[in-house]
C-alpha cells in the first residue's frame, strides 16, 4: 500500500546517495583536500535528501519525492563537474601531471 511505496521511495533515494558518493570519490583527485571538498558537497546533498524525505513522509506523494531527489541529483552532478574541473586543473598544475582528465 501507501506505506510500502514510501519505504521503497526512501530506499531508492538511499541508493541514489550511495551511487553519488561513489561517483564523487571517483571523479575527484585523491588528494585529502579534494576528497574533503567532495565530502562537504555530499553532506549538503544528504541534507537536501533529508528535506525531500521529510516532505514525502508528510504528503505521502511518491512522485513529488522522486522529482525532488532527481532535481537535487542533477544540480549536484553539475556542481561536481565544475568542482572536479577546478580541482583537476589545480592538481595538474601542482603535480606536473602531463595530461588532465577533464572529460570523463
Amino acid at each position: 500500500g501507501q506505506y510500502e511505496a514510501v519505504d521503497q521511495a526512501i530506499a531508492w533515494a538511499n541508493n541514489v546517495y550511495q551511487t553519488v558518493a561513489v561517483v564523487t570519490r571517483e571523479k575527484l583527485p585523491v588528494t585529502a583536500q579534494a576528497q574533503k571538498e567532495g565530502q562537504d558537497m555530499l553532506d549538503t546533498f544528504k541534507l537536501g535528501l533529508t528535506h525531500c524525505e521529510t516532505e514525502l513522509k508528510a504528503t505521502r506523494n511518491v512522485e513529488q519525492h522522486r522529482t525532488c531527489v532527481n532535481a537535487l541529483t542533477a544540480g549536484y552532478y553539475a556542481s561536481l563537474g565544475q568542482l572536479a574541473g577546478e580541482l583537476w586543473a589545480i592538481h595538474g598544475a601542482t603535480s606536473g601531471a602531463s595530461r588532465i582528465r577533464l572529460f570523463w
